[in-house]
């Protein structure tokens, strides 16, 4: 990790130390991004500036310092417990535990509870990137993710490869989930949908907690890798492209004060809308049905993607 200079305007890099935790925090003009380097290179916050609106939904639990230690292991694996809200890569696998070729593997993989290495690419007014990267411990991949912003613009950059390091062909599953909640995501809220096998492009009004409820949807094989939510009080919406030929199923986890028992309690009012590279089912069924993507020994497969705030 570098030490960084004293600019304060246009694009910069700030690194800082909290709960134990490395922090890693990009910004411009317009919007402010904060990594969690040391768990998963989590991005804890999206913020508008201008508006000062956070769109990512932070859990009633908070980060955790690396020194917890869970009461109990859960048969599920750690996902839970260290979940703190925000956008998390998953990957190499998705969904429940899952076994591949031998490997015992937590709810949605490895990556997101591992520490990731930090490398500065550009630091400079007009543009910044940053790269972080992990290697799996059970499994042989590594995963390499290129951060940028640029000068007055509200997109925030994503360029990926995910690498196979072992001699043999391996499933994998490989997706984002970022969830987003208030005080942006409130009743009226609107989330546009892309065309896909499962209907037609459509948009879906967001109810209030006092719906009670939670839902799990999937489209499959999606014409566009796109979506929108959009808050028409605040005048602001969150849009997300990707490549669907990398991700062509789009996940929703909606949960509107409906989410009882471990571990929200009826406190959670969030909504996750998640490309992904396989179906909302166990793992190990997608890869009996010949539906998860494979990579060769030594083999690469690229990503890019973008997620930008945009004023309605």
């Amino acid at each position: 990790m570098k030490l960084y200079g004293n600019r304060h305007h246009a694009c910069r890099i700030n690194e800082y130390q909290w709960r134990r935790h490395s922090l890693l925090v990009m910004e411009n003009e317009l919007v402010r991004v904060t990594v969690l380097a040391s768990k998963g290179a989590d991005i804890l916050e999206f913020r508008h500036k201008p508006s000062d609106t956070d769109v990512l939904w932070h859990a009633p639990q908070p980060v955790l310092p690396p020194t917890f230690v869970p009461t109990k292991a859960r048969p599920g694996g750690a996902f839970l417990d260290y979940y703190p809200g925000g956008w998390q890569e998953i990957f190499p696998s998705a969904g429940h535990s899952v076994n591949i070729s031998g490997a015992e593997l937590g709810q949605h993989g490895e990556v997101s509870l591992q520490p990731w290495d930090v490398r500065v690419i550009e630091d400079k007014a007009e543009r910044v990137t940053v790269e972080f990267s992990v290697e799996t411990i059970r499994t042989p991949f590594r995963l390499v993710r290129a951060m940028t912003l640029q000068t007055g613009d509200s997109t925030l950059f994503l360029k990926e490869t995910a690498t196979n390091l072992g001699a043999e062909k391996l499933p994998y599953a490989w997706g984002h989930h970022p969830v987003f909640g208030a005080p942006f995501l409130e009743a009226g809220c609107e989330i546009d949908f892309p065309a896909s096998d499962t209907g037609p492009a459509h948009t879906q009004s967001v109810p209030s907690i006092d719906a009670r409820s939670e839902r799990v949807i999937c489209l499959e094989n999606v014409q566009e890798g796109r979506f929108r939510l959009g808050n028409r009080r605040l005048g602001l919406a969150a849009e997300m492209r990707w490549d669907k030929a990398i991700m062509p199923y789009l996940w929703s986890w909606q949960v509107y004060g409906g989410s009882w028992h471990y571990p929200y309690f009826g406190r959670a009012y969030c909504l996750g809308i998640e490309p992904f590279s396989c179906p909302v089912q166990p793992f190990e069924d997608t890869i009996a049905q010949g539906r998860a993507p494979q990579l060769d020994a030594n083999g690469e497969r690229a990503l890019q993607a973008e997620m930008r705030l945009i004023k309605l």
